[in-house]
């Protein structure tokens, strides 16, 4: 049986899979890495266009009925590891020096690492060109949304900073076995070389947004009052005035460039 605390939801429509193989763009000089392969049905597929795929799976049952099924395919590693743990950098450094052009994170990811998962394949230094994962349609739309939607987040601003985010297609709940309670979504994110804007420190500026974003309905001039680590009301309106921001808006409705210009001031 699926375990809830996992968030095992397995890919029964096999229709989804050509739109996620699609996105992938995969070919035999290449690596991938997937998380959650469940009972395998991606993973065959993968198997059988990348030349090695790296499956990491928490659940030991899981993990050994994917052997059983899928030990004939020689290119693929079944690993039982919380992927939580994985080092993306010396895990993608790794397939590279065996020879590989690319390295692709492709999954079916469960719920409840959804965000981090994304997140830390993204900002490893010289971790995965491309990421095409199927997430709850909620963070899909969260990962793509631009200022001024009530999508629109801290973890929107992190995405697009290390990323190039796709919409590809909203799959319904009946796709899967158990049905989860909400609708999930493909996404593409493309890692960028660099990112868009510069900022002088890249773990202040997540710092500073993200505490931005906890009062995002709040004005600009009251959204940090009494946040730790968090500069003085004075600094903070003269990083504003210099950053040509008015201290009215709210988080929200800022671009990732108005919200480097703002850190930026700050650490003048």
């Amino acid at each position: 049986m699926p375990k809830p605390r996992w968030g095992q939801h397995f890919l029964v429509d096999k229709a989804f899979l050509n739109d996620i193989l699609k996105a992938a763009d995969l070919s035999s000089q290449e690596a991938v890495i997937e998380v959650g392969p469940g009972k395998g049905v991606l993973t065959r597929a993968l198997a059988q266009r990348a030349g090695r795929v790296l499956a990491l799976e928490v659940d030991a049952r899981l993990t050994a009925g994917l052997r059983e099924r899928l030990g004939e395919m020689n290119n693929l590693e079944i690993r039982k590891q919380d992927a939580r743990r994985l080092d993306w950098t010396a895990t993608c450094a790794d397939l590279r020096r065996a020879g590989f052009t690319a390295v692709k994170l492709v999954a079916n990811l469960p719920y409840y690492l959804a965000t981090q998962m994304v997140l830390h394949a993204l900002a490893a230094e010289r971790g995965c060109e491309r990421l095409v994962v199927m997430v709850q349609d909620e963070v899909a739309r969260r990962m793509c949304a631009g200022p001024g939607g009530r999508e629109y987040s801290s973890f929107s601003v992190a995405v697009q900073y290390y990323g190039e985010p796709e919409y590809v297609v909203k799959v319904p709940a009946r796709a899967f076995r158990p049905a989860p309670r909400v609708s999930s979504a493909v996404v593409k994110l493309v890692r960028r070389t660099r990112p868009p804007v510069t900022v002088a420190d890249p773990e202040q500026f997540h710092y500073l947004v993200h505490a931005m974003f906890t009062h995002r309905r709040k004005t600009l001039r009251k959204c940090l009052t009494g946040l730790a680590g968090i500069p003085s009301p004075e600094k903070w309106e003269a990083a504003l005035a210099r950053a040509q921001v008015d201290a009215r808006r709210r988080p929200e409705t800022l671009s990732l460039q108005e919200l480097a210009s703002i850190v930026n001031a700050l650490a003048a």
